[in-house]
């Protein structure tokens, strides 16, 4: 098929997110055997005008758009997170190409979805990585609710290269890689209060400690413990990409009882804890039990790589879409 991919691609960044959903899913899709255009609309947006402003591009993106859709005549137009693209826009798509497919996919938390009530009766199916059920909290119709599907976070082989359950010489005994707000300040302190003994790396806490690019993928995988902390830890199912990041280069990962969580990853390939006092006894067992955290580790890192991987979940995005048809 031909598929154009709307995602953002982070082309500014200079390749320093280079391990981000929207390059996974392309690739995937790619290595399915499909034709793959992706549009930059972020960077299509700013390059419009002399200003460079996202802003004052969104016309000539959303014309841009229609006009690549002509061109290249896609099977499917696949969006991802794609706050420029106007719902007018993917209903004249729809009037000139009525065969065209329309899907998108979102992988940031549920309370970021603006107005996707709208956008929803346009698309064929809707893509998330939290249990579609909590939609029903944003008052969408039963009918509309079932265009909706859990779409897992992703690795992918070539990206996710490394595994940490093998490494003979760690640079560090436990990690968090996340922003410092109000919602994990607790854990924060807690984590620096209480494993200061231990080989802690605490990054992206703010600007002066992030850590991306390879040097991102190389941390993860030169550590024992990986910590999965969102901001929100009661969304069914849901869990930023980092979990996948960690599990998918052979870090033990822990993460708190996430709701259906358990649907996915069972107790033998991750760490679930209660509370903080179950956390700290925890991480002192699995340091002190090698044996142990390589095998979680290792079978954390199966279940990623042979039902999470680029080519697999794509493949299952699309046989939702065309019904089997691909």
């Amino acid at each position: 098929m031909k598929i154009v991919h709307c995602a953002n691609f982070s082309e500014s960044k200079k390749g320093s997110v280079y391990y981000a959903i929207d390059r996974k899913i392309s690739n995937g899709l790619i290595r399915n055997n499909h034709f793959v255009y992706d549009f930059s609309y972020r960077e299509i947006a700013k390059n419009a005008t002399i200003f460079k402003s996202k802003k004052f591009g969104i016309k000539y993106v959303n014309r841009d758009l229609i006009e690549s859709i002509k061109n290249i005549e896609p099977d499917l137009l696949l969006l991802g997170h794609s706050e420029l693209i106007l719902d007018k826009t993917l209903i004249e798509i729809k009037k000139l190409f009525p065969k065209i497919k329309i899907a998108m996919w979102w992988v940031d938390w549920i309370f970021n979805l603006s107005n996707i009530s709208s956008r929803l009766e346009i698309l064929d199916n809707f893509f998330i990585t939290t249990d579609p059920l909590e939609l029903k909290q944003m008052n969408i119709e039963e009918r509309i609710l079932r265009k909706c599907n859990y779409m897992p976070n992703l690795c992918d082989d070539s990206i996710d290269i490394f595994k940490a359950f093998e490494t003979k010489k760690y640079d560090y005994d436990l990690i968090f890689i996340g922003r410092y707000d109000k919602d994990r300040e607790p854990f924060i302190k807690f984590l620096k209060e209480t494993f200061g003994y231990l080989k802690l790396g605490l990054f992206g806490l703010n600007k002066t400690d992030i850590v991306d690019g390879s040097s991102y993928l190389k941390t993860i995988g030169s550590s024992k413990i990986g910590v999965n902390y969102s901001r929100k830890n009661d969304i069914s199912m849901y869990s930023s990409d980092r979990i996948i990041h960690l599990m998918a280069n052979g870090v033990l990962v822990f993460s708190p009882k996430i709701p259906k969580l358990d649907e996915i990853f069972s107790q033998d390939e991750i760490v679930y804890f209660e509370d903080n006092k179950d956390f700290e006894e925890k991480i002192g067992y699995y340091l002190s039990h090698e044996k142990e955290r390589v095998q979680i580790a290792k079978k954390g890192w199966e279940k990623a790589h042979n039902y999470f991987n680029e080519k697999t979940v794509t493949q299952n995005l699309l046989n939702k879409i065309f019904k089997n048809d691909v």
